[in-house]
């Protein structure tokens, strides 16, 4: 393995040594159920490209975090992006990134490994290499350098704004890809090979790595991808990797802190998909099948945690979906465990999710309806009807949940006046349940509304379609507020549409658009003053119904879903036909996962 040099380390500023002891501080502040390996011979970066606070809360991120420190010879520390209150410090140039577990420069490790969930994180990742003292483009470091790679489920819907800054990206899910990345390196590394060679050699012996570098995209007149030109014996098409979840436990926090999202609490994954197939979301077709761990493989986790904490948050794109449930729920509450939920369906709330939402003392719950009206509903494919709203608010009302979370979408495909009109109606009826339910009591539910900017995501449906348009969005944003605004306990929050403009951007680009990104950070424009140096105006990848023949550039990427299945579906949106949940049988060829999957050789 060839060794990092440490001429470039930089003289410790004062604020060196104040990133030091706020590391130390947190470190003294953690709970963990994982050895840390000091000593290790492969050295490797995991880098959150957003504050401790958010990446301790990811559970991608302390997955990653696990299963590379699990492997003896591997030391893997942790990288986080700067508090807000000393960004300025680092954007001076008077401060470098070190890392979180030992404060070394990220100079020193062989390998810097993003882990990114959010498009919108990506200009933090570009000014973490700044700060690591690297060339922002993998074509212009040195070949002492560190090798930097990305991995996450942004990377793998679509590596393409990225591709010029990371030497490798890792498609797919990361227990299916870290061993196999790790023998590969120590194989490579045994050879003596240049940067290039080293790289070009994962790229062709590692499942799921995908090397930009190997691949040129060429654009016709009008700016469309023709075609992608390959260099060495690169698959044509990257395979996402995915894990055997009979063979692998389930993803969770292996360090627990006060100062999460969710404090002191333990996240256990208990399923990975989605089979209701709604249409604006990803998770339902990159993970299909939809797979669920066992009660026994989640169980084995909770008793691990149980001397720390007992608080534990349960999480899935689809945690009532997961057949064992209401067993589940039972164990939790004879263990006095505190059950916390990322979100639940507001059709399957048994008595059993009741019961532990009741007795774990919570007093906030989400539910999604996601559209106003039914019709509309059908249109993405959430398979809801208004009935289904309303009797889970006064259920869970029942049960004592006084703070009731409802998400809802605006700017989606066939929208009209009439569904943001019954978004209002939807609101004040529940309201009215919860009311109900709650009086007489010394508290009265609170109905809280987090309204989003629609954006259009690859490998869905809704991959074709066009983006509302900030205008549009504003002015819609508006006239839901005015409805709302004087309606007692409802609170109303809205995303900002002009960061969900940038999301659709780095969501659809191809690799120009990371020339955009680069400017941001670089320059430090803002998103327009780039947009005006872009030979190509960003409406062209946001603003653009795409052909229904067009080339996208994130299909270098193989999820194994057939895109004619994902046309068929957005067609069907588009007359009003309500979607098909996957059927979660290995017979069905439908979208042609479980066909691939039965023809794909064992990795």
């Amino acid at each position: 393995m060839r060794e990092c040099s440490l001429r470039d380390r930089r003289p410790r500023t004062a604020m060196s040594w104040k990133q030091k002891r706020q590391s130390q501080l947190r470190l003294s502040k953690e709970k963990s159920i994982l050895s840390w390996n000091a000593g290790g011979s492969v050295r490797i970066a995991l880098a959150f490209p957003n504050t401790y606070r958010v990446g301790m809360s990811n559970l991608g991120f302390q997955t990653a975090y696990r299963l590379f420190n699990e492997i003896p010879d591997v030391t893997c520390e942790r990288v986080f992006y700067p508090d807000p209150e000393t960004i300025a410090v680092f954007r001076s140039g008077r401060e470098h990134l070190l890392s979180f577990e030992s404060a070394r420069p990220l100079t020193d490790f062989h390998l810097i490994a993003f882990s990114i969930s959010f498009e919108n994180d990506y200009p933090a990742v570009l000014e973490m290499l700044l700060w690591a003292g690297l060339s922002l483009r993998s074509a212009e470091r040195r070949s002492r350098d560190p090798l930097v790679a990305a991995g996450g489920v942004a990377v793998f819907l679509n590596p393409e704004p990225l591709a010029s800054f990371m030497d490798f990206f890792f498609i797919g899910e990361a227990e299916g890809l870290v061993d196999p990345f790790v023998r590969t390196w120590r194989d490579v590394g045994a050879r003596g090979l240049s940067r290039e060679e080293i790289v070009e050699a994962l790229a062709e012996g590692c499942p799921g790595l995908y090397a930009p570098r190997f691949y040129t995209p060429r654009y016709g007149r009008e700016g469309l991808l023709e075609t992608v030109e390959r260099t060495g014996a690169v698959p044509r098409r990257v395979r996402a990797v995915k894990a055997d979840f009979e063979k692998v436990c389930p993803a969770h926090s292996v360090i627990v802190t006060e100062e999460t999202e969710f404090s002191d609490t333990a996240l256990i994954e208990i399923g990975r998909g989605c089979p209701r197939g709604c249409r604006f979301c990803a998770a339902g077709f990159v993970y299909r099948p939809p797979r669920f761990h066992s009660v026994s493989a989640i169980r084995s986790i909770v008793e691990r945690w149980l001397p720390h904490t007992s608080r534990i948050g349960l999480v899935s794109p689809a945690v009532s979906d997961h057949p064992q449930m209401d067993e589940l729920c039972r164990h939790l509450l004879q263990r006095g465990v505190q059950v916390h939920f990322s979100s639940l369906r507001a059709d399957k709330v048994s008595p059993d999710i009741l019961k532990a939402l009741g007795e774990s003392a919570l007093r906030a719950v989400a539910v999604a309806p996601e559209a106003g009206s039914e019709r509309l509903r059908a249109v993405i494919g959430k398979t809801l009807s208004d009935e289904d709203v309303l009797s889970a608010a006064e259920r869970l009302t029942d049960c004592g949940i006084l703070h009731l979370k409802l998400y809802f979408m605006i700017g989606l495909p066939g929208e009209t006046r009439e569904d943001l009109a019954a978004v209002v109606d939807l609101v004040k009826r529940v309201k009215h349940r919860v009311l109900e339910r709650s009086r007489g009591r010394k508290k009265v539910g609170v109905i809280t509304l987090s309204i989003h900017s629609f954006v259009p995501k690859p490998f869905t449906p809704f991959q074709w379609a066009a983006f509302a348009g900030i205008g549009d969005l504003k002015s819609k944003a508006k006239w839901l507020q005015q409805a709302l605004g004087k309606v007692s306990n409802v609170r109303v929050h809205f995303d900002l549409p002009k960061w969900a403009y940038v999301q659709a951007l780095l969501a659809r680009g191809d690799r120009r658009v990371g020339d955009l990104l680069e400017k941001t950070v670089v320059e430090r424009m803002n998103w327009s003053q780039a947009a005006k140096t872009s030979v190509l105006n960003p409406d062209f990848w946001v603003m653009r119904e795409r052909g229904a023949d067009e080339l996208f550039p994130w299909e270098i990427v193989d999820h194994g879903v057939k895109r004619s299945f994902l046309r068929a579906q957005y067609e069907n949106a588009m007359e009003g036909l309500p979607s098909e949940p996957c059927p979660q049988d290995e017979a069905c060829r439908t979208c042609g996962v479980c066909a691939r999957t039965e023809a794909a050789p064992s990795p």
